[in-house]
């Protein structure tokens, strides 16, 4: 018998449910798994406008398409050497799956769930077309710390704020880590020939093949490939490094200077390289200030607040929760989102932000807030705008957080900053780089000579609050 492990944003061997599970199907009936990864394209997944519900996941930016490509070339010898091949192909997986599973003669197809509400719907297409061929179909946790229907407020709801959400996500019991499966059989000679009929049939294709670094800037191979390692071994021992990072986190978490201020986890987390259980267990078994584990465990379950809305509420990515804000007057300027993208505002903290992210695919959390602010508030520019831009050159870039977290600095979103909270570039700066190493290694990179600043930050801030003015309950 053999188990088809459907691969998506949970590329690891430790803490997967959907592995251990195909791993006991083989065990138990003497068989094989065999394990798929598609390039999900479908007919009516275009990049919807403002408003559109589409179908499925939501396409990968150009920084996560690098990574998610070195994360498999990571996994697929790994998954070798336990007997489990990984097929690769594109295209829409309501035809894929159960065509892979029909021909590979396959009893079971096994996943682990996603949450988004297209890629939901597309699951359940996908399931349904798996069981009327005959063949079994499982989904499986391993994404979240708690499944988002687990909890609900008093009167049965969906939690909008974060602090009762916190208090009651985290008295849910998150339960053991899975181990790593011990080697299996490899798929026999009828598997093999199968798998070379799908290759043969162009079903299958290469990693290459499935054109994930197309398109991808030529020059980050000599930049964002300096200051990343993809892969669940190297999340792994960034986990072996935790006391480094959380021995101070409560106080150092707001220092982009310093590399160790934060975990650098977030790009593993968000492709499935490291589960969220294995990191709240490591950080809760260490000797370390309980304040500094309380700030970083909050921060994993302000992950899980994201996942939550994103669950409950329809298309978060393009209408704000607060429905008021869909009359904001936004002033949508391309010279000045230009400007903001290429880090040529003249506010020197943003700058260096927006290079940092340019050229390693990562920004500190501190300075996303701060370049954020000064796109949706001083520049008037539509939150929206910046969410794209952060979803095509963030290695991390998250398909619950990054509209979460864009509406909660715009002041649109659930539990949100107070719309008239505008971030101060200038007092940011001195605040948290005060020696300005950080603003001095990034603005090295741009061409030499001043830029004048696109906006006055005292009267942009008056004009900011005055249009907050006309929406304002």
């Amino acid at each position: 018998m053999t188990t088809l492990l459907w691969l998506r944003d949970d590329l690891r061997l430790t803490d997967h449910e959907a592995l251990s599970a195909s791993s006991d199907d083989a065990r138990a009936h003497d068989g094989c798994v065999v394990a798929l990864w598609i390039r999900e394209q479908l007919p009516d997944s275009a990049e919807p406008g403002l408003g559109a519900r589409p179908l499925g996941a939501r396409p990968l930016g150009a920084a996560s398409r690098w990574w998610t490509h070195r994360s498999l070339a990571e996994l697929a010898p790994r998954l070798a050497e336990l007997g489990i091949p990984l097929l690769f192909t594109r295209g829409d997986p309501r035809e894929i799956v159960p065509r892979v599973a029909h021909a590979l003669g396959a009893s079971t197809v096994r996943w682990s769930r996603r949450y988004a509400p297209g890629a939901r719907a597309l699951d359940a297409m996908v399931k349904s077309a798996v069981l009327q061929s005959g063949i079994r179909a499982h989904s499986h946790p391993g994404a979240l710390l708690v499944e988002p229907w687990l909890v609900s407020t008093a009167s049965g709801g969906h939690y909008s704020v974060f602090t009762p959400f916190h208090r009651a996500a985290a008295a849910v019991p998150t339960g053991p880590l899975r181990a790593v499966p011990s080697l299996l059989p490899e798929p026999d000679a009828a598997i093999r020939d199968a798998m070379a009929r799908l290759a043969a049939d162009r079903v299958t294709c290469s990693l290459d093949e499935l054109g994930l670094l197309d398109h991808s800037p030529p020059w980050w191979r000599d930049t964002v490939e300096q200051h990343w390692c993809p892969g669940e071994l190297a999340a792994l021992e960034r986990l072996d490094r935790t006391n480094t990072w959380l021995g101070s986190y409560a106080t150092s978490r707001d220092l982009p200077a310093d590399p160790d201020s934060t975990s650098r986890l977030s790009p593993h987390l968000r492709s499935g390289e490291i589960s969220p259980r294995t990191l709240l267990l490591a950080a809760q078994g260490r000797s370390l200030p309980s304040k500094d584990v309380t700030a970083w465990v909050r921060q994993l379950y302000w992950r899980e607040f994201c996942w939550h809305l994103t669950y409950h509420v329809p298309n978060l990515r393009h209408r704000p929760l607060r429905q008021r804000f869909e009359d904001f007057p936004y002033q949508e300027s391309p010279e000045l989102l230009r400007a903001w993208q290429r880090g040529h505002t003249g506010i020197d903290l943003v700058d260096a932000g927006m290079l940092e992210l340019w050229h390693t695919g990562w920004m500190h959390n501190r300075v996303r807030m701060v370049t954020a602010s000064l796109l949706t508030k001083n520049m008037l520019q539509p939150w929206w705008l910046g969410e794209q831009w952060f979803w095509d050159t963030l290695v991390d870039a998250d398909e619950a957080n990054n509209p979460v977290q864009w509406q909660w600095v715009a002041g649109c979103g659930a539990d949100a900053a107070p719309y008239f909270r505008v971030f101060n570039p200038d007092l940011q700066a001195r605040r948290h780089d005060p020696d300005n190493r950080y603003i001095g290694r990034w603005l090295s990179l741009r061409e030499p000579g001043g830029i004048t600043p696109v906006v006055d930050l005292a009267e942009s801030r008056r004009a900011a609050l005055e249009a907050y003015e006309i929406i304002r309950d």
